[in-house]
């Protein structure tokens, strides 16, 4: 069930577009695109923030990182925002890394979940798993 929650939010997300002008040419939408890598810490202390460094591609001139959304449970889904401007866009494809913080308050190990891709079927999505260990200090 969570995993069709997710489903849900990532379409939504992907196919999110509207006006926010009057101009009929005026186009803009939110994508979440595919994330290629992940790096960074695989252990933290309770209430530390660690940074993950995580890329992903976007198209030059036309877009922007907006944020990361996240289903904070466990296993957490991440997924980075992208707002494209422009009903044209023909930019270069760039990768980019933004850093995705996380904190826990609890020990114990979480896994995060980034989606990289459409398996063979194209029935679902392929992951990047990043474990972290999070432990009190001593």
């Amino acid at each position: 069930m969570k995993y069709l929650k997710f489903l849900a939010l990532f379409i939504g997300m992907t196919t999110l577009s509207g006006c926010l002008s009057d101009d009929e040419n005026y186009c803009s939408q939110i994508l979440q695109p595919y994330v290629t890598q992940v790096t960074g810490p695989n252990s933290a202390l309770t209430g530390e923030e660690i940074t993950l460094n995580v890329s992903f591609g976007i198209t030059e001139g036309c877009s922007t990182f907006v944020a990361f959304y996240d289903n904070d449970v466990n296993p957490r889904n991440v997924a980075p925002a992208i707002k494209y401007e422009g009903c044209n866009c023909t930019g270069n494809l760039i990768t980019t890394t933004e850093g995705y913080i996380f904190s826990e308050d609890e020990p114990g190990e979480y896994e995060l979940k980034f989606v990289n891709g459409v398996n063979e079927e194209g029935t679902g999505f392929t992951y990047i798993y990043k474990t972290i260990t999070v432990s009190n200090p001593d």
